[in-house]
């Protein structure tokens, strides 16, 4: 009895090993970055640990602006990190409004594929509607394969929507410059189809399955064309 009084009383998450620790602190940020900073309050080892480049990548950023009213110098290094540890929602936030306010393309574009790549399916929608919008057929068939992918995965039911409406409120917060998305052409050519998008622009609302994968990227293209702020 004794015994266990003792091991119970010098027992505690403390004394777990670095790596459980830090699976533990993983876990807690990935669903609340609020909870990640309260515990990093918790104790000088909390901290350390919470310090490690797989938590930044991990961590949710649900509660932070997507483009923030007033600048917060500790948030943006915040996010920074994020981006440096490859936290595939920080990469997305910031390669979106990067390209579509026509600023570092190169280095936008490489983000996006980055986090798509990742697994993050609001980046692999995002990254489809620009290869759609750049014009270059290869560029065309890439955009299609991967929203007929978002559409067709097991894993997202309903997430083609979902990330569409993502991308459509983002873009609602910016201006969007880059001249490429001012004038698209349709990816459909075939006159026999009733096509919606030739009453462009077009509410995400009104965005149906589409037996023809041309027919449903133009109807891709007009719901985020209705969100442009441009037009």
């Amino acid at each position: 009895m004794a015994n266990q009084q003792q091991w119970e009383s010098t027992t505690s998450i403390l004394s777990l090993p670095t790596d459980v620790l830090s699976e533990v602190l993983e876990r807690v940020g990935s669903s609340s970055s609020t909870d990640l900073f309260s515990a990093k309050l918790c104790c000088k080892l909390f901290n350390e640990v919470s310090d490690a480049d797989t938590i930044y990548q991990r961590v949710s950023l649900q509660k932070f602006e997507i483009v923030p009213w007033h600048k917060n110098d500790k948030v943006s290094r915040f996010l920074k990190k994020c981006r440096q540890c490859k936290n595939p929602e920080a990469m997305y936030r910031k390669a979106v409004v990067d390209y579509f306010s026509d600023k570092h393309l190169d280095s936008a574009l490489e983000c996006l594929e980055e986090a798509a790549d990742s697994g993050h399916p609001a980046a692999a929608y995002a990254l489809g509607i620009i290869y759609l919008f750049v014009g270059t057929d290869e560029l065309k068939r890439r955009g299609m394969r991967l929203l007929s992918g978002l559409q067709k995965s097991r894993f997202l039911q309903g997430g083609l929507k979902l990330c569409r409406e993502n991308l459509r409120a983002l873009l609602r917060m910016i201006w969007v410059k880059n001249p490429v998305f001012l004038n698209p052409t349709p990816i459909c050519c075939a006159m026999t189809h009733e096509r919606k998008t030739s009453s462009w622009p077009m509410d995400a609302d009104d965005v149906e399955e589409s037996t023809c994968e041309g027919c449903a990227c133009d109807e891709e293209i007009a719901a985020i064309c209705a969100a442009l702020p441009s037009r």
